[in-house]
């Protein structure tokens, strides 16, 4: 009997293990075609450089930048061998003895503590297989890699897993980690960082160097004992590197500005369909990178100080603040207190918020709130009891163009790309307020006026066929004029006196000069000259770099190169500019710009180190707040406001909210150039005119330097005046 059972298992034995072996057999037929490996092309990033060719950032489906194993230094190549595949030089793909010894050490913890895949392992389930744990896969994954060490050697297995392997933070491959966590090439990378990054396949976000940085020089310190054990690194090459503390580039824990980076990605998407996001690309910009990164804290700085002034507690880089605040909170209520909410139920015009325990109605005013859960709430009580009113989004936008070219320099689209990535500096459009009264100025000039010709300042009525209604302007704080020069009225923003002159050239002239500086919707309606039509910041900045160019236009543009991956040039951008203005009547206007600051609006950036003009602008219930200047290199434009149409506060004029960034910004900035004054282009002169009578300034009495086109200035001096009203 017991002959029977033996030879019954016998049989039973042999025929599993034919099945077996027939399935291993079918299995290893049907297995991918390693020898493709051989032309495998990973997705790579696009490098992204600014003006002066340094990295700004990179875009594409991986952060990716593929180098040979001649390139990978060996201490690097050791790290990841001792932390991952100790016996990765002497097996055939499959290590027996890492998965007994896994298996162990499985069985003692009573969970999955450790893998016993190696490399190669590791490098066939990532680039043939999919990520389910089933024995069908593992077995799959042994048999690849067994076929992968039969057709490569042990260096291009290693070239491909240090390529492929996913270390974090966006990154795919050592270089690309290299770059992101030390901002050097792998080739450069020392002892310790080479540990740290080999630290990092087991758990890419536990062992994060910028979250966790504790726990990262653990595993740094493990890789580290490993390679002694492993005989790669002497035991004083181990006592240096474990001593040493994690050090990483902190700069990239917060990119430059996302903002810029989205404008990249929407203009290959469109242009290069095919290509954009296969990576591989080299794309130049005009950017500035320190620009950049300066409009974004001067936007912020400004921001913050606007928030504090409303009662605003903080402005949320991301959502995750704006929860971690609400838990927070102390949730009294107080009379005009802002508070964040938590939104539990949606509907198309209104949402139900929590705080405190207690539930609120607010409406949402217009504003898309299907992807927030926290808002801002400001609490205030009426005849029913608590009520709250829902509190929009502060923010802002700041541009920076080149005058002489017309490229970008910065642009800030608003407060937090991170919690909002809608970019204000170039889809919001809002009104400019005054901001749009140089183009009438200079269409006065055009039409033979001079800076200080007069014009009636007193207000009167006119029809405004948007509302079907009369109308009659009002002046800032209700002020009230006589008669005032184009030069004093400019300077101080005068309504009644811009539209009273509005109504003296007639539209023509006024929407020509509108077209040839690129505000090309402006309507023949007297409300235009406070600025009831509607631009978007770079629009506006880029018609004020039309003026500080003293009227040649330069195409605004962000691409200067882009290169594929073979060095073919696929696009390379200069310049467009023409003139489109006189260049003597707008240099009249950029003295009168220069008057805002010096006399106007703008004073209170007086005391910037350079030569700068610029204009406020304001709109009604002062819902936006604007400032765009510029010096004789470089331009900027500054947007301030609600992201609906919502006061900002009582006189939060340009000058007060939207002045202070732009200083800011152009302290900095203008500072980069020569400190040169605006040049004369023949046909001006320079005259000194008393501001009093507003004659040429003699021996005998004070006068301001002022531009006129030549032959327009004043014949009389002061000494004439006193001759002819002297007996």
């Amino acid at each position: 009997m017991s002959k029977k059972i033996l030879i019954y298992l016998s049989i039973l034995t042999g025929i599993l293990l034919t099945l077996l072996t027939g399935y291993l057999i079918l299995v290893y037929i049907n297995l991918p075609n390693v020898r493709l490996l051989e032309s495998w092309s990973p997705p790579q990033a696009s490098v992204v450089y600014d003006y002066r060719d340094r990295y700004y950032g990179d875009i594409g489906v991986q952060k990716r930048y593929y180098v040979s194993i001649e390139e990978i230094p060996d201490k690097l190549i050791y790290a990841f061998v001792a932390a991952e595949d100790r016996n990765f030089f002497r097996h055939r793909g499959v290590d027996l003895s890492a998965i007994l010894r896994a298996l162990i050490a499985n069985l003692r913890a009573g969970r999955v503590v450790q893998g016993g895949s190696t490399i190669t392992q590791q490098l066939a389930k990532n680039l043939f297989l999919t990520r389910e744990r089933t024995i069908g896969r593992k077995i799959r994954e042994a048999l690849l890699a067994l076929k992968i060490e039969r057709t490569f050697d042990k260096r291009k297995i290693l070239e491909l897993y240090l390529n492929q392997i996913y270390l974090g933070n966006g990154t795919y491959g050592v270089e690309a980690a290299a770059r992101v966590y030390f901002g050097k090439s792998v080739r450069d990378l020392n002892l310790e960082e080479a540990a740290l990054l080999a630290g990092l396949p087991k758990a890419p976000s536990r062992f994060n160097p910028f979250v966790n940085p504790e726990l990262a020089e653990t595993r740094r310190n493990y890789v580290l004992r490993r390679m002694l054990e492993e005989g790669y690194i002497t035991r004083e090459e181990y006592e240096v590197a474990v001593s040493k503390p994690v050090v990483v580039r902190q700069s990239n824990r917060f990119r430059l500005s996302d903002y810029v980076l989205d404008l990249v990605r929407e203009y290959l998407a469109e242009k290069y369909e095919d290509i954009a996001f296969q990576g591989g690309l080299k794309i130049y910009l005009t950017v500035d990178r320190d620009l950049q990164s300066l409009a974004v804290r001067s936007l912020r700085k400004g921001l913050l100080r606007l928030a504090r002034m409303n009662g605003i507690p903080f402005l949320p880089e991301t959502e995750e603040e704006m929860a971690e605040y609400y838990r927070s909170q102390k949730t009294e209520l107080r009379e005009g207190k802002v508070y964040v909410a938590r939104i539990v139920v949606r509907s198309e015009d209104k949402v139900e918020v929590e705080l405190g325990g207690k539930r609120f109605t607010v409406e949402t005013l217009g504003l898309p709130l299907s992807d927030r859960e926290y808002v801002f709430v400001r609490a205030f009580r009426d005849f029913e009891g608590w009520r709250m009113e829902l509190l929009p989004d502060l923010q802002g936008a700041l541009v920076s163009l080149d005058v002489h070219t017309g490229a970008i320099r910065a642009v800030v689209g608003g407060y937090s790309y991170a919690y909002s990535p809608y970019n204000r500096a170039v889809r919001s459009k809002r009104q400019p307020g005054s901001a749009i009264k140089p183009v009438i100025y200079l269409a006065a000039l055009l039409k033979g006026e001079t800076q200080i010709s007069s014009i009636d300042a007193r207000p009167r009525t006119f029809y405004d066929p948007t509302t079907g209604q009369e109308w009659t302007p009002k002046n800032y704080g209700d002020e009230e004029y006589t008669v005032v020069t184009l030069r004093e009225a400019l300077a101080k923003s005068i309504n009644t006196a811009t539209v009273n002159l509005l109504d003296k050239l007639g539209f023509e002239i006024v929407l020509s000069v509108g077209d040839r500086v690129g505000l090309t919707n402006l309507k023949p309606y007297y409300s235009l000259a406070l600025g009831t039509v509607e631009v978007t910041p770079l629009q506006l900045t880029s018609a004020y770099q039309v003026f500080a160019n003293l009227g040649i236009r330069c195409r605004p543009y962000l691409i200067r190169k882009i290169v594929d991956g073979s060095g073919n040039v696929l696009e390379e951008n200069v310049p467009q500019c023409e003139r489109v203005l006189p260049p003597q009547e707008t240099r009249v206007l950029v003295d009168m710009l220069r008057a805002v600051i010096l006399e106007g609006t703008g004073r209170s950036a007086r005391n910037l180190p350079r030569v700068v003009a610029g204009k406020t602008g304001t709109t009604d219930e002062y819902m936006d707040a604007w400032f765009i200047g510029f010096s004789p290199y470089i331009a900027a434009g500054v947007w301030v406001g609600y992201d609906i149409k919502k006061t900002l506060g009582d006189r939060m004029s340009g000058a007060r909210a939207a002045l202070p960034i732009w200083k800011d910004f152009m302290a900095v900035a203008a500072a980069k150039y020569p400190n040169d004054d605006f040049p004369l282009p023949e046909g001006t002169v320079v005259v000194p005119i008393n501001p009093k009578d507003y004659v040429v300034a003699d021996e005998t009495c004070e006068g301001i330097d002022m531009v006129f086109v030549e032959g327009t200035q004043p014949k009389l001096t002061c000494s004439d005046i006193r001759g002819i009203f002297t007996p």
